[in-house]
């Protein structure tokens, strides 16, 4: 943990990881259905890291002004979460609501299967990813509760419905309350989130005074669009338009609009929206890292595209001659 910023490229000394946390995504089966002797809940896939919760330093604090505790959620990588995204059926969240009769709010199926799932057969879900974050943040708010503290929940794309979904939970149970009385602003920042519930799940949401909840939507992105049907938005929605950027291949593709690292370009430089609308780099964000994942740039900045790759994909060659995958922290990037 002590090296996933460093490694990530990002600036270590501001905030500290303090736990990973793991989720297995899962398709539920009829009664009376059995895939590979498994119990009738799910066929569910060997667990998978799905995020980080950190906290800000000594030094993150005094920047801050704050201690700010962030619970960051990824995007979808494996081929059941696909699968779990495509679960559009409204359900209830008993674990997140309780029992609220007929006024339940009805959540995503599949956002809501993969924050809430647990394996016995599974090392790191013994619990699920809803139970191990909620654990830590209970930890953290009660450590520094004579701090002044914030809670920041962030993810892309699936990473962001688990973000608001998430954020949603530890407001409406009190998480992000101490046990000395003092009650936390939760904060969410969803980048390219689908809709995660219905009208109640919206009307529950608005009556949480210490959430918030700024949606990113770069324009052209459809993402945030689904499921278009029985959903209903939550929080503000910041638009930005990448397409305005000078900096990258007009218009840019499908994936060019909903990859995370055009959409914090685009929040680093969009001027407002509208045909006079302008793109000027606030931020001291280098244009390279809109590269890392596509190939986006025009040409004349000559930077390769795709170039965010782990050397021969984590393989290292043996003595022998022979190679191995090995694990990250035993070779160089």
């Amino acid at each position: 943990m002590e090296n996933l910023f460093t490694k990530g490229g990002l600036d270590p000394l501001k905030y500290r990881v303090t736990k990973f946390f793991y989720a297995t995504a899962s398709i539920p089966l009829p009664d009376g259905i059995l895939v590979r002797s498994l119990s009738r809940e799910a066929w569910s896939k060997e667990s998978n890291f799905m995020g980080y919760i950190a906290v800000a330093t000594d030094e993150g604090k005094v920047a801050l002004g704050r201690r700010d505790i962030v619970i960051n959620w990824r995007g979808t990588i494996q081929k059941l979460e696909w699968v779990n995204d495509l679960q559009f059926l409204l359900i209830p969240g008993p674990k997140v609501f309780g029992d609220e009769g007929l006024l339940q709010p009805l959540v995503h199926h599949g956002f809501y299967n993969i924050y809430t799932t647990s394996s016995t057969r599974s090392q790191f879900n013994q619990t699920s990813a809803r139970d191990q974050v909620i654990e830590e943040v209970k930890r953290l708010v009660e450590e520094y509760k004579h701090e002044e503290v914030s809670i920041t929940v962030t993810g892309h794309s699936l990473g962001a419905s688990l973000a608001t979904l998430n954020a949603v939970d530890i407001a409406y149970n009190g998480i992000n309350k101490s046990s000395n009385g003092k009650e936390f602003l939760v904060t969410a920042f969803p980048f390219a989130s689908p809709k995660v519930g219905d009208l109640n799940f919206q009307k529950a949401f608005s009556k949480l005074k210490s959430l918030r909840v700024l949606r990113i939507h770069n324009l052209l992105d459809i993402v945030p669009k689904y499921p278009p049907i029985g959903y209903f938005d939550v929080g503000e929605e910041l638009l930005i338009d990448t397409t305005k950027s000078p900096y990258v291949k007009p218009p840019g593709e499908p994936v060019s609009w909903h990859l995370l690292e055009p959409y914090l370009h685009g929040v680093a430089g969009i001027q407002g929206l509208g045909p006079l609308a302008s793109f000027k780099l606030e931020v001291n964000r280098d244009i390279s890292l809109v590269n890392k994942q596509w190939n986006i740039l025009k040409d004349e900045y000559c930077i390769p595209g795709l170039w965010w790759v782990e050397k021969n994909k984590g393989m290292v060659q043996q003595e022998d001659g022979s190679w191995l995958l090995l694990d990250r922290d035993e070779y160089d990037f």
